[in-house]
């Protein structure tokens, strides 16, 4: 179980990496984190699909969003058929496949999804959780 903390309107590096060392042990394989200028997001990694690619966070192929997530997506397989026409993976990490569906159906991506998870989707423009 991976753990995701943040603070979006503002940036504090020093905050968030206590925030996610106090996750480690949802996550002890690894950790990430995504600066932009209007928050700081953090990832502790439980490493289950991908242990060597899954790393968070992962980026769309512009590198225009990103994702850190927590979960399982239980119809992965089935959403990353379809958007493999559309969309270059470069990881096989059910984390990406959400990405990617976000990028293609914003919001409704969620509704989408069939298993249990929490993400969080961030740009310049704003974050998705």
């Amino acid at each position: 179980m991976c753990g995701i903390a943040g603070i979006w309107g503002e940036t504090d590096e020093p905050l968030i990496r206590e925030m996610i060392g106090r996750l480690a042990h949802r996550g002890p394989d690894a950790e990430g984190m995504l600066h932009l200028e209007q928050g700081t997001l953090g990832h502790r990694r439980l490493s289950i699909m991908d242990p060597a690619g899954g790393d968070q966070p992962i980026f769309n192929e512009q590198e225009t969003l990103a994702i850190l997530a927590n979960g399982e997506i239980y119809n992965f397989s089935s959403l990353r058929e379809d958007l493999a026409g559309r969309y270059r993976f470069r990881t096989g990490s059910d984390s990406e496949g959400v990405l990617h569906l976000y990028d293609q159906e914003g919001g409704r991506a969620a509704q989408m999804l069939d298993g249990m998870f929490a993400f969080a989707i961030a740009d310049e423009q704003g974050v998705f959780l």
